[in-house]
């Protein structure tokens, strides 16, 4: 009883601490109405500083063109030293909440104000290769397009799924995707069936349960192996929907065929 109590405590308590009002304006990073430091300077490079601006740090913005993905790179106006940090969540309509916000949870900034000491102590600490990591992880997907892309997957009106994985001069059909679930918010649940009629894959678009596995499932897919893949729904751009230019329906085939699934007689 004591410690589900104690647990709940700590839910709150760490609910409370992130749900502190972020405001900054002229300057003024303000919490929950309360002045903690200042932020100045224009994008990319900004700097933050505590109230009696005795100790400044500068954060640089970075981002990567061709993902959009974005980081941060702090420099010690003490020592000159970088390191990056990436973002708890980035809103290019407000850069300079996002850096506090990442300051925030990073244990940077509180309703104390600035902690010199954890900032520098992360600077001078083990480089985090953020950038690296975001750098790697937009050129394996590159790679993975051009993999897919290898296919040649089409799906008509009725669900057929056709690739050219067989190598025969046309593509063939090698399964069928179908929609399974959908709500006032659109598809919630395709299914992927191989030509046997054997269920191989199910995407979920909401938080759901998924037979046998026993983790929620979000825009992931669950193949009948129970192995996850996170996709994403795409709907973009799409005025009147039909199969054949389903762009999420598309992106769950090549996810199959690019993980070894073949579908044509996959259970067998």
């Amino acid at each position: 009883m004591k410690k589900s109590i104690c647990t709940a405590l700590m839910s709150i308590l760490t609910f409370c601490a992130y749900a502190q009002e972020i405001k900054v304006k002229n300057e003024e990073v303000k919490l929950d109405e309360k002045l903690v430091a200042y932020i100045t300077g224009k994008k990319p490079n900004f700097q933050i500083s505590n109230l009696d601006k005795q100790y400044v740090v500068n954060a640089e913005l970075k981002f990567l063109e061709s993902s959009g993905k974005r980081w941060m790179v702090l420099k010690s106006a003490a020592t000159g030293k970088t390191n990056e940090v990436d973002y708890k969540k980035f809103n290019p309509l407000n850069q300079q909440k996002s850096v506090i916000e990442a300051f925030i949870d990073k244990g940077f900034l509180s309703a104390e104000g600035i902690n010199p000491e954890a900032i520098e102590n992360y600077i001078n600490g083990e480089a985090t290769g953020v950038s690296a990591k975001i750098k790697n992880e937009a050129n394996a997907a590159i790679e993975k397009t051009k993999r897919i892309e290898k296919y040649k997957i089409s799906i008509d009106n009725a669900g057929n799924i056709y690739s050219a994985i067989t190598k025969q001069p046309l593509p063939t059909n090698i399964g069928t995707i179908k929609i399974a679930a959908t709500t006032g918010m659109g598809i919630q649940k395709y299914e992927v069936f191989d030509l046997d009629n054997n269920l191989i894959a199910t995407w979920y678009n909401m938080s759901s349960k998924h037979a046998g596995y026993d983790k929620f499932l979000y825009e992931e897919l669950i193949t009948f192996d129970n192995k996850v893949f996170k996709i994403k729904p795409d709907t973009f751009g799409t005025l009147q929907y039909s199969m054949s230019t389903d762009k999420t329906a598309l992106s769950i085939v090549g996810e199959l065929l690019d993980s070894g699934y073949t579908l044509q007689h996959q259970r067998k």
